[in-house]
């Protein structure tokens, strides 16, 4: 099963939507009323999908052009909730997760940190879902996923093909038996990968040669929790070795643009937090980058973005300050890029590096989307609606 160690953009998530919104709110009914239609091919220019949920409706996609205006939904069912919209690396599509919620049937969900145990239907009912970036041809990939925390459970492979994902096998095994798989986008054909590690959240490598993964391994830490530690497979699922070893759950990894490092997050040893860390993928040396978690690789290759909690002595934040940071990799340079009291959360940056929107509460408790530089210049809002945004993903171009 994957780790779960409590990411920022977890925390604010269940702050902001509530896990029982998320669980019931399948059964409320209503619906977004569509106010405009996406144009054949999506909307021109640079622009950014995200999950929404308007009061009383389930959430759905929604796409905004980057110059501002109303936010046009492009998917949603009155029966699912909608999770994680993805672009293809050619802007295409988006692939998205749709958990259908029936209520009664599904296992009760728990209040806000606390691990949930989920039935089989619960499980099976986690969809992976494509579609056109207009909206047409809607179509199910996938079921039984297995999702964590604020890390897409899925990724595309670099040529738009393929997506890669991990599956539940058995439901009734504890803990939970999953396998990393990958599916066709066109022809549907599904296949599992590396069956004898069984790994989770991995990511192809720029060139679509390897995919690297967390996976358990046979060791428990000292806490008694068994680790997963990073590997690196070819993209065929042969050639499976481990990367990098540390103590606790490595999670998410991502490749660096030019292929030659990866960067990862995971609990500190000691407690008291997330930290990245970030190996070369020839050497294996491993870097220690300090704390934060869910790193994004600039065009670069130099620097990185996430999101980091400030702390300020002596207060208590609820919820708490998130800025959005960048960092050097190289001389661990780190520049605040928001710096302001309010949760700027969700970063998502530009295919060309020079822009950067985010979700801020800064004026108001449901959050809108911002827009702002790559140097953290020129902030403006791109959305005042009222309605609760997350997971942003800024369209290829």
């Amino acid at each position: 099963m994957v780790p779960s160690p409590a990411s920022l953009a977890l925390r604010l998530l269940t702050t902001f939507l509530g896990l029982a919104i998320l669980a019931t709110v399948a059964a409320c009914g209503g619906g977004q009323e569509e106010t405009a239609t996406v144009p054949a091919g999506g909307i021109p220019g640079p622009s950014i999908a995200f999950v929404g949920r308007d009061p009383g409706s389930p959430p759905a996609i929604y796409v905004l052009s980057a110059e501002g205006g109303e936010p046009i939904r492009i998917s949603g069912d009155d029966e699912d909730v909608i999770l994680w919209p993805s672009w293809s690396p050619d802007g295409q599509r988006l692939a998205f997760i749709a958990w259908s919620r029936p209520g009664e049937t599904t296992a009760a969900t728990p209040v806000a940190g606390e691990a949930a145990t989920p039935t089989a239907e619960d499980l099976r009912a986690r969809r992976l879902v494509v579609i056109n970036a207009d909206g047409s041809d809607q179509r199910t990939l996938a079921d039984s996923l297995i999702w964590h925390s604020s890390t897409p459970p899925f990724r595309w492979s670099p040529n738009s093909s393929r997506i890669i994902y991990t599956a539940l096998m058995a439901v009734n095994e504890q803990p939970l038996h999953a396998v990393l798989r990958v599916v066709n986008v066109t022809t549907g054909s599904d296949v599992p990968l590396a069956e004898e590690r069984p790994g989770f959240l991995a990511a192809w490598s720029p060139d679509g040669s390897q995919i690297a993964f967390g996976a358990y391994v046979d060791v428990p830490d000292e806490s008694g929790n068994e680790e997963s530690e990073l590997f690196v497979m070819d993209s065929d699922g042969t050639n499976v070795r481990q990367l990098a070893s540390r103590p606790g759950p490595d999670i998410g990894p991502v490749w660096s643009p030019d292929g030659a490092r990866i960067a990862w997050w995971g609990p500190q040893p000691e407690g008291g937090g997330n930290s990245l860390f970030m190996v070369d993928v020839a050497s294996g040396e491993i870097t220690v980058l300090g704390e934060g978690s869910e790193p994004v690789w600039l065009p670069d290759s130099k620097h990185i973005g996430f999101p980091q909690e400030q702390e300020l002595p002596g207060v208590i934040q609820t919820p708490p300050d998130v800025d959005i940071m960048l960092m050097n990799v190289e001389t661990g340079e780190q520049t605040n890029l928001t710096s302001n009291r309010a949760p700027d959360i969700w970063p998502a940056w530009s295919p060309d590096g020079e822009q950067i929107a985010f979700v801020s509460t800064r004026d108001g408790p449901e959050g809108e989307i911002y827009l702002m530089n790559a140097d953290g210049s020129d902030v403006r809002r791109l959305t005042e609606n009222g309605m609760v945004e997350l997971m942003l993903t800024w369209r290829p171009q």
